[in-house]
């Protein structure tokens, strides 16, 4: 199911998979009690920056293990934009 070339599936997968890593670390960080030294993790700014680290996975099993190129370059794509509006959003807000 996962194995298309299609550049818009790459891309929809760069924004589903940080989506759900997001939601994760929000369940997480719900759950850890505040004002522990554990919960420096899980302030919002630094929850979105993990949430993308998650891309690093699907862009290297496309580009190396499977050789789909167009969906690799759709997660980079996608990953490269929410990372330039993450910074963006630190800087002026």
């Amino acid at each position: 199911m996962l194995k298309k070339d299609n550049i818009a599936f790459g891309a929809l997968l760069g924004f589903v998979l940080p989506g759900l890593f997001y939601g994760l670390l929000y369940f997480v960080a719900t759950m850890i009690e505040t004002g522990t030294p554990w919960t420096r993790p899980f302030e919002p700014d630094r929850m979105l920056l993990l949430a993308l680290v998650i891309n690093v996975i699907p862009i290297r099993l496309y580009f190396v293990n499977y050789k789909y190129d167009k969906t690799g370059r759709g997660v980079l794509l996608v990953t490269f934009l929410l990372m330039v509006s993450y910074f963006l959003y630190i800087r002026y807000f």
